[in-house]
């Protein structure tokens, strides 16, 4: 065994992985050891354009990229745009954490008290349970890489999706609906978004 599968070998056995042997077969008995020691394996893919789901957000659109599916449950992204006025609720994810990378336009995100802008190229992280808001307060549409984990969040986009295809927004039931399905996708609403002075 050359220095190098000594050092990974090493690095896995104080992982509680062990090999069988010292030979070339070692580093796939290794792997596989690894994976069923816990590891998640994933597989290497290219995802077609025409395979990447694309909803409704009323005013703005995400394309789920990464479902919890296809992660295994560990994460999930997406790309999404939002236009002018564009708001959520102040609100908090209990059970994950979400991320944002900004593509084109701005971002703004509320929480610890402020409002922040976040540009183009500028990421953000709200750990689970953070109270926060998240919108477009500009007036050009903004585009960001959007994602979280564990996963199960995207599911809001398709349940939202659906429920405008059965309803506009306008109509007085809406927000009952709505409700219905924050709570199946881990959002705990905590009020309206915070004024922007």
């Amino acid at each position: 065994m050359d220095r190098r599968g000594f050092i990974q070998l090493s690095v896995l056995a104080g992982m509680g992985v062990t090999a069988t042997s010292g030979d070339a077969s070692a580093e796939s008995t290794v792997y596989s050891d690894l994976l069923q020691g816990g590891a998640r394996a994933m597989t290497p893919e290219i995802i077609p354009a025409d395979r990447i789901a694309v909803y409704n957000m009323g005013l703005g659109e995400g394309k789920i990229i990464v479902d919890s599916e296809r992660s295994r449950g560990d994460w999930w992204l997406g790309q999404f745009r939002e236009d002018p006025h564009f708001m959520t609720f102040f609100h908090r994810h209990p059970g994950f954490d979400e991320h944002f990378f900004v593509l084109e336009g701005v971002l703004s995100l509320y929480f610890a008290g402020t409002w922040h802008d976040v540009q183009k190229g500028e990421a953000a992280m709200v750990p689970r349970g953070t109270p926060h808001a998240q919108g477009n307060t500009s007036e050009q549409a903004v585009r960001f890489l959007g994602g979280g984990n564990p996963g199960g969040f995207e599911k809001l986009f398709a349940l939202q999706d659906a429920l405008l295809k059965r309803m506009p927004a306008s109509d007085p039931g809406f927000g009952a609906e709505m409700r219905k399905i924050f709570g199946q996708v881990d959002i705990e609403i905590l009020g309206p978004p915070p004024r922007r002075s």
